[in-house]
């Protein structure tokens, strides 16, 4: 996958520099999901984190003895996964494809260590990061409000 297509279409890909897109491509990998397939699941280990290349990932809310809810469903460009940005680095959200995805996975680990020692990397990757919490925030309201004024 050549990373510098997706570029213009995520957020985060947009913020870097040149140095710094090159050093998000060498830690980055192809993962492919068939439809049904859970990416990873709440409370597991925010040890990566993914950008859509194409099909849809479900972000969901599960219950002990309900079916899972999605909330948000994203696809090309968007970012999978912001938990891997905060301690305890643990995933808020259950993960699912909607649909066969293909995405491009960072190894968040290292993407953190990087953000340790280069300020303006930081910067850029918790702008993107903080600006998606907000805008899903934003949309699980709504969502929310929905469900309630259907009840």
């Amino acid at each position: 996958m050549n990373l510098q297509s997706l570029r213009e279409s995520s957020e985060l890909l947009k913020r870097l520099t040149n140095t710094e897109f090159d050093l998000f491509e060498s830690l980055s990998s192809e993962a492919h999901l068939v439809s049904g397939e859970i990416l990873f699941e709440e409370g597991g280990a925010a040890d990566a984190f993914y950008i859509v290349v194409k099909g849809k990932i479900g972000l969901e809310l599960t219950s002990p003895g309900r079916s899972p809810m999605a909330i948000q469903t994203l696809g090309p460009g968007e970012l999978v996964g912001v938990s891997w940005f905060f301690p305890p680095f643990r995933w808020n959200w259950r993960a699912r494809a909607f649909e066969d995805t293909t995405l491009i996975a960072f190894d968040a680990g290292e993407v953190r260590r990087q953000c340790g020692v280069n300020r303006d990397l930081a910067l850029d990757v918790l702008g993107v990061v903080a600006e998606e919490t907000a805008r899903r925030l934003h949309r699980t309201r709504i969502q929310l409000l929905d469900l309630y004024r259907s009840s």
